[in-house]
């Protein structure tokens, strides 16, 4: 377990595929005024992980651990946050031990319209063995060694996918990213060989535990206008079959709105917290 600081109710924060705790600090630390944060973090970050499963997976592997590691410690009415495929195992694991759960926050979920969901299925089935899915080739090819602290920022800064974040906030992707590989240089802390099997095991069939979420829990959806993980189709669809959640869209923000737009993030938890959560 990760324990982010506060007191009080436990507030689980699950983060995306290959993206450190320290991103979401800003927001971590607005929170711990009101709740107990913590992470209980994907195996890729486990000290005992090793090398990831050879085969394809499924997300639900994530909830899975998510409820044990709930249950081990004995805690209730946990409100479960979670971002990118973070937000897909914790709406799985609210319809997996829904006793557990008192609230639940998706942050632009990974979870693509039914019908790119049946194309998907076929295509995890026919080509994804070991390295078919796009995301995944591009992980494996990740730089993963630096000298430097200072050498991965800057070749960090220059990055597409970084483009609309602070230095501040690259900053704390450098600090948590990477760890010291006991020659000097530094590795990245989160394996390519995991973000990849993470990728390979994109969950297809999220749809059915979205049908069978408690309509007695209260859930808030929060997407980015110009996400590519999330879009106006998937979000639709969410509405219609969850109608009692509130859905919140962030104009002008991607899929990484959480590390772009932190207190604007912060702000909407805030205010829906406060006014749902008791």
């Amino acid at each position: 377990m990760i324990d982010h600081g506060g007191a009080g109710q436990v507030l689980h924060w699950a983060p995306a595929n290959g993206f450190p705790l320290e991103t979401y600090r800003p927001i971590l630390e607005g929170l711990t005024a009101q709740y107990h944060c913590v992470t209980l973090p994907p195996r890729a970050l486990w000290p005992s992980a090793g090398d990831p499963p050879a085969d394809n997976g499924d997300w639900s592997e994530l909830a899975v651990d998510l409820v044990a590691g709930i249950e081990e410690r004995g805690w209730s009415d946990v409100v479960a946050v979670g971002h990118s495929f973070g937000a897909v195992a914790s709406l799985v694991a609210a319809t997996m031990q829904r006793s557990l759960f008192r609230a639940l926050v998706l942050l632009d979920p990974v979870i693509l319209p039914s019908s790119g969901m049946q194309q998907y299925a076929r295509a995890k089935g026919a080509d994804w063995q070991p390295d078919g899915h796009p995301l995944a080739r591009q992980a494996i090819k990740r730089r993963s060694r630096f000298s430097s602290r200072e050498e991965a920022f800057e070749a960090w800064r220059g990055r597409r996918l970084f483009a609309d974040w602070s230095d501040s906030a690259l900053a704390w992707y450098t600090d948590g990213g990477l760890r010291p590989d006991g020659s000097g240089g530094f590795d990245l802390a989160w394996s390519p060989a995991w973000e990849a099997y993470y990728y390979r095991s994109y969950k297809v069939d999220t749809w059915q535990n979205v049908a069978r979420l408690d309509p007695a829990l209260p859930i808030l959806l929060v997407s980015g206008a110009e996400s590519d993980a999330f879009g106006p189709e998937a979000r639709a669809e969410f509405e219609a079959a969850v109608p009692w959640a509130e859905s919140i869209v962030l104009e002008g923000s991607g899929h990484l709105f959480p590390q772009a737009r932190p207190e604007a993030t912060l702000a909407v938890l805030r205010d829906w917290l406060s006014r749902t959560v008791r």
